[in-house]
């Protein structure tokens, strides 16, 4: 399973000890690329995430036109 998760922090070394609770103390692995959203708009996050962009459609989860 892939999962996005958005969050906000003071500040960048808040967020980077966030992340390194949900790998210590949730169980989560793979967790990386850790981005800092400047605009806050969907078009952003399909060009940090493109893969995203190019999800087929499954069960009605359209894809990026």
């Amino acid at each position: 399973m892939i999962g996005l998760i958005l969050f906000s922090a003071q500040d960048r070394n808040s967020a980077e000890i966030f992340v390194e609770e949900l790998i210590d103390y949730q169980g989560h692995i793979n967790v990386h690329n850790l981005n800092e959203l400047t605009e806050g708009t969907v078009t952003e996050l399909f060009r940090l995430y493109p893969r995203i962009a190019n999800v087929t459609d499954r069960k009605g989860i359209p894809r990026k036109s």
